[in-house]
């Protein structure tokens, strides 16, 4: 494993550096950089905040399938202390003044007796000031951490003990989280990514990202099971768990692609001005974007899981897997990038693609260095009362 895990680390350390010469290649700027690194450090901490709830969800339903699959979710929700610090560490600076990613934070905006004051943004100051936005942000941060070391330390313990009191303990802390996380979720999207044009708003918008959180999260957890396997080192991972996690990857991509429909409908219908910006601005800029993210976010996965023979073949279900997660990354980058340069077009350049690869490297060595370099091989929840099931379930239908 350590060997493996050798080979794979050297391969990361070059992707990492090609990110950084390709950010210094372009023009250097200073909200360039920060810009350009908020993005991927957003999009893969939303990929681990999608892990961590799906395994919520899997503790709390008391599903017996996934069990199995329980030791790499733990894993890609292992970069999450990482995504969150590095999240925080922007909007510090960008509460500092040194970055100027979100708009709001100047104080020339709630002055009435400045030229630039701004009446909208200033009727908003009761929840759009910096000590509040930075104690919410503290709130995500130190909660979603909480809960994922709790769950992480009560499987580990479970293991050990095999005790139905540990069991229980965990069925209820999941609960719990996912009950804080349903709140939380919404004011994530409201401040860390809505806030950046406090013009505009949408009802729908905590949902919308919050889809995007479980699509990501179950397809790089389909990847990764299915490259374990092929390895030989996830050997108890068979079709009939692949037939059910392609159920919830079609299910959540359609979710997705109902908060999306579901959103344009209600501003093409209302035509109110300070909503239909959000769509006419992307129009504008990127060519109709919101409806091209269609095609490998719903599209490809809707065609391509539709057949139930479908779900169980390794090579279709990981292609789409690979399809949705480039999808929801060019989601991502529209979502954030067009509220922060609101007066200029900006596309995808090469300091964007550098801070991609470099964010992405840190990422992927998280992962697999949890992955191989931590235990000498892939530990399974042996202690958890469902695994016997899991470890020989098969699907019904198949």
């Amino acid at each position: 494993m350590k060997y493996q895990f050798t080979i794979i680390k050297k391969i990361i350390i070059l992707i990492m550096i090609i990110g950084v010469i390709f950010i210094f290649l372009d023009k250097l700027e200073k909200n360039n950089l920060f810009i350009g690194l908020y993005v991927p450090i957003f999009y893969f901490t939303s990929i681990s905040l999608g892990s961590l709830l799906f395994l919520g969800i899997q503790n709390v339903s008391k599903s017996g399938w996934s069990i199995i699959i329980y030791p790499v979710m733990e894993k890609i929700t292992s970069f999450l202390p990482y995504g969150f610090f590095m999240i925080f560490i922007i909007l510090l600076l960008n509460s500092m003044g040194f970055i100027h990613m979100f708009h709001w934070m100047d104080y020339n905006l709630y002055d009435i007796n400045s030229n630039k004051y701004d009446n909208i943004i200033a009727n908003k100051k009761l929840f759009l000031n910096i000590p509040f936005f930075l104690i919410r942000s503290v709130v995500y941060t130190l909660g979603c951490i909480f809960f994922y070391s709790k769950i992480k330390k009560l499987s580990c313990k479970l293991d050990k003990t095999s005790s139905l009191s540990d069991y229980k303990k965990l069925y209820s802390i999941s609960v719990i989280f996912i009950i804080f996380f349903s709140f939380i979720s919404t004011f994530i999207a409201w401040d860390w990514i809505m806030s950046l044009n406090p013009h505009w708003f949408s009802t729908l918008f905590g949902w919308y990202v919050l889809s995007s959180y479980l699509v990501t999260g179950i397809g790089l957890i389909t990847i990764i099971s299915i490259y374990l396997n092929k390895t030989g080192i996830f050997p108890l991972f068979r079709k009939d768990h692949l037939h059910d996690l392609s159920k919830y990857l079609f299910s959540s991509s359609l979710l997705w692609t109902y908060f999306w429909f579901s959103q344009f409908l209600l501003y093409w219908y209302g035509n109110v001005p300070e909503e239909i910006y959000y769509f006419l601005k992307r129009e504008e800029i990127y060519n109709s974007i919101h409806f091209w993210i269609l095609i490998p976010n719903f599209i490809i996965p809707f065609f391509g899981l539709i057949k139930s023979k479908n779900k169980s073949n390794p090579i279709i279900v990981g292609t789409v897997s690979f399809v949705l997660l480039i999808g929801h990354y060019i989601n991502t980058y529209y979502l954030i990038v067009p509220e922060i340069y609101q007066e200029r077009k900006i596309n995808f350049g090469i300091s964007d693609l550098g801070s991609l690869l470099l964010v992405g490297g840190i990422f992927i060595y998280v992962l697999f260095y949890n992955l191989f370099f931590n235990n000498k091989k892939l530990k399974h929840h042996v202690g958890n009362p469902f695994f016997k099931e899991s470890k020989k379930y098969k699907y019904p239908y198949m």
